[in-house]
């Protein structure tokens, strides 16, 4: 994937889009652009990318100016001077395919209507500012952008977002292929994930985080790797920011179809589909969006033919129904402000005849696949339901500061599978099944303030606070109903605490000073405070459940602090060539709820293990041209921690923490033909992640952190304006998280995998397109690294792959 990176003098925009993208319209024909209001240096690189054209200009010609948003269809010379208004510019067309942007002749200067004057052509504002991103400095981490068409190509070829970003984001492991994010990690560490800058992650980890949204509804993927703590907690690995649809601009609507089936077993149960509709426009100072979908999910059959079982430690979305309505109203209140209110709600219900069948829990962990058992009776099966609102207001200009300000709240709840604990002893001895209740309310201030009259030097700087409120009850069934139906029947009986309500409050605090010092040299480095509070009343822990005189657990509350610092130098000794070396710490809560639902009589808050996770990145990277229409980038990274995140092994009855360091390299390169008929392209990353026990010697940590190597490559070729086409491969190298030879939770002997998936697109007019995608390409028969390690610590957890599955979307565009 082209890396996203800032050259310095003359920038040459021309391959970014096309590496992955079906590319646009040819020559001066019109094009439909989607460019929010921004600065003029990324909007004229984003024009560059979404028309499929070569822009030439000075990076200092247009410092410090902004665009208007622009939406609609034109011709990349009318979009230029659309853009280059009021900005002493000028654009000069040297053929069909290449602009160069001048300084504008007083006798040929054009004055255009002002923004207010022209409310049709303004598209989105994105209110939340980026605090990872400068047009200032040159960033001193390494980046993955996929935009709106990009993603819907790429969904042709995966079943989810945590598949896709597995297959395109150096660093990132292999996705579960069910509804759990468990064990992909970013460079061996847990990732933030944002939408509109609401965090999806929860203290009480349920580790569905990329599940709670659905791509349809998804503009803008943002994958930034690497320990950060800008954004606060959570982000050890890097943040994952998904920005939704957006409003305003010319109005405009887009209806798809999608349709799925495997190929390795026709029939209904296989069958899945998908409508989405959305719309967006503008009235005046009003923008507004709109967009709702419905969705079935079927069956899922291996490369046999062989239906795939449920996952039940962590849960599946076979035979589910989603749907999904999100909206945003924002409100222009000046030429410097403006404030939006947006909402959304996704809702994912499975409804399954299928359990999973306990008899494979005999056999050595391994040894067959797991095994779907018909007949389940079961009242509430696996569910997300995710409800976001979401206010924020901007103003561009304040005291000479941009300012942001969010408010945001979040409704969560999800069910896990029903559980056979009656072998563990702290959850009472039960067949049960958990579900897990969160509230979140936070806010976000962000300002970016100019120092001195240069124009060189900047201060980003803001807080935040966020509370969260989360308790997970629990369902018991009868156990002699379930024995005799041989683990299809659940009748519930009662209801208990699996952890009680916890209150996590988190507050910080931070600046970022930016630095240009010339064109080859710049600077950025800050500091973060973060205090948080967690706090518990009293409670019957459910190892108590069953005894003749329960023993309560006493409340109480516990505060953690840290203060985290960041700096970054970033050097381009020549035009297209980019070195960067950087320091940053992250930051992230202990997950007290894993203590919470183990505890037993006695139990004490104070004598836990409880100290948070904080970690010191180092990396170095460089990013540029390699040759003739070619992009590369390379980084080398280091991270420690002094206390690793608690490890819950044997459902909690062990707990550790351990030192830790994970190091590796990641690189990516990416051709174009200069007719841009040709492209391809491919990524590199391999790590390795050591551990050191209290009182142990250094050793390799499990598989659920640290993935194998990983290889992607893609081809790209579009024979005409209309028709494009991606082959896309992925391969996982085997490996051995053994020690000595003994297996246990996580470290098993591992296969290697490859993966190829085609995708092809075809635009019949200029509002209808077809797209075409085949997983699986070969039908090859594997089980991913997620399945091999064995979540379950038995066969139910081993599940095989799907097969070869044909995806079919039509799109129109009102």
């Amino acid at each position: 994937m082209p890396p996203s990176y800032r050259q310095r003098g003359l920038r040459l925009s021309m391959l970014t889009c096309g590496l992955l993208l079906a590319l646009s319209a040819q020559g001066q024909d019109k094009v439909n652009l989607d460019l929010p209001a921004t600065s003029l240096d990324k909007a004229v690189n984003d024009l560059a990318q979404q028309a499929s054209v070569q822009i030439i200009f000075a990076s200092d010609a247009g410092a410090g100016q902004q665009t208007p948003a622009l939406k609609g269809h034109y011709t990349p010379q009318e979009a230029l001077q659309q853009l280059l208004q009021h900005s002493g510019l000028e654009v000069r067309m040297q053929d069909q395919r290449t602009f160069l942007i001048v300084p504008a002749q007083p006798e040929t200067a054009t004055i255009v209507p002002s923004v207010s004057d022209s409310p049709m052509e303004l598209a989105p504002l994105e209110v939340t500012v980026s605090r990872t991103s400068s047009e200032l400095v040159s960033a001193t981490r390494q980046t993955v952008v996929i935009e709106h068409a990009q993603l819907e190509e790429l969904r042709q070829g995966s079943d989810s977002l945590a598949t896709i970003l597995a297959k395109v984001v150096p660093g990132m492991a292999d996705s579960s292929r069910t509804i759990t994010d468990y064990g992909q990690t970013l460079r061996g560490r847990n990732m933030l994930v944002l939408v509109d800058g609401v965090p999806l992650n929860t203290n009480r980890d349920s580790a569905r985080n990329l599940a709670n949204i659905d791509p349809a509804q998804i503009e803008r993927v943002e994958v930034l790797r690497g320990s950060n703590a800008i954004y606060g907690a959570g982000a050890t690995g890097g943040i994952v920011s998904l920005t939704t649809r957006p409003a305003g601009g010319e109005s405009r609507a887009t209806t798809s179809l999608t349709a799925t089936t495997p190929l390795t077993r026709l029939g209904s149960d296989g069958l899945g589909g998908q409508l989405q509709h959305y719309v967006a426009g503008s009235r005046e100072r009003i923008d507004y969006a709109f967009d709702f979908g419905a969705r079935h999910i079927g069956a899922s059959y291996d490369a046999n033919g062989h239906r795939i079982a449920p996952e039940p430690s962590q849960g599946d979305l076979f035979d589910s129904n989603a749907y999904n309505i999100g909206g945003k109203l924002s409100l222009r209140l000046d030429e410097n402000q403006r404030i939006q209110l947006s909402a959304s709600h996704y809702d994912a219900k499975q409804d399954t005849d299928y359990a999973s069948d306990p008899s494979v829990t005999a056999l050595p962990p391994g040894s067959v696949p797991a095994k779907p058992l018909k007949g389940l009776s079961l009242d509430k099966q696996n569910r997300i339901q995710n409800t976001l609102v979401n206010l924020d207001y901007e103003h561009q200009d304040l005291l000479g500061s941009l300012l942001s300000a969010q408010l945001y709240y979040r409704d969560y709840f999800t069910r896990f599978t029903p559980f056979d604990a009656r072998a563990v002893a702290t959850r009472g001895g039960n067949v049960d099944q958990v579900t897990q209740n969160t509230e979140v309310f936070g806010s976000r201030l962000t300002l970016r303030t100019p120092l001195g009259d240069s124009g060189s030097t900047e201060l980003l700087w803001g807080g935040d606070f966020n509370q969260e409120r989360s308790d997970m009850p629990l369902d018991v069934f009868d156990p002699n109903a379930y024995d005799a139906s041989g683990g299809r029947v659940f009748d519930k009986i009662g209801k208990l605490t699996y952890m009680p309500p916890l209150t996590t409050r988190s507050a910080g605090a931070f600046a970022q000073l930016q630095h240009r010092f010339n064109e080859q040299w710049s600077v950025d480095g800050g500091l973060r405070y973060e205090y948080s509070t967690a706090e518990f009343d009293d409670f019957v822990p459910l190892s108590e459940s069953r005894a003749t005189d329960p023993a309560t657990v006493s409340g109480g509350k516990v505060s953690y602090d840290a203060v985290l610092a960041n700096i970054g130098v970033a050097y381009s000794p020549v035009l297209g060539q980019e070195l960067y070396a950087s320091f940053s710490q992250g930051f992230q809560l202990p997950d007290m709820g894993i203590q919470l639902r183990n505890a037993r009589r006695g139990f004490d808050i104070d004598s836990s293990d409880l100290e948070p996770v904080k970690t010191n990145n180092y990396e170095l990277g460089w990013r540029g041209d390699v040759g003739s229409n070619t992009l590369g980038s390379l980084a080398l990274f280091y991270t420690t921690s002094k206390l690793g995140d608690v490890q819950s092994f044997n459902n909690g009855l062990v707990l550790t923490r351990t030192k830790e360091r994970i190091y590796g390299v990641e690189g990516s390169v990416d051709w174009l033909t200069d007719d841009e008929t040709w492209g391809a392209g491919g990524t590199l990353t391999w790590m390795r992640g050591r551990e050191k026990p209290d009182g142990g010697d250094w050793q390799d940590m499990t598989g659920y952190r640290v993935a194998p190597m990983k290889l992607t490559a893609y081809a790209q070729y579009k024979p005409s304006a209309e028709w494009s086409n991606r082959l896309q491969v992925t391969f996982f190298d085997s490996d051995d998280y053994r020690l000595n030879g003994v297996d246990s939770f996580g470290r098993h002997k591992v296969s290697g995998y490859t993966t190829v998936d085609l995708i092809s697109q075809y635009r019949l007019s200029d509002n209808d397109q077809i797209s075409v995608g085949i997983q699986n390409l070969f039908n090859r028969d594997y089980y991913p690294l997620y399945s091999q390690l064995l979540r379950n610590n038995n066969n139910t957890s081993h599940l095989p792959a799907a097969g070869t599955v044909l995806t079919t979307t039509y799109t129109h565009n009102w």
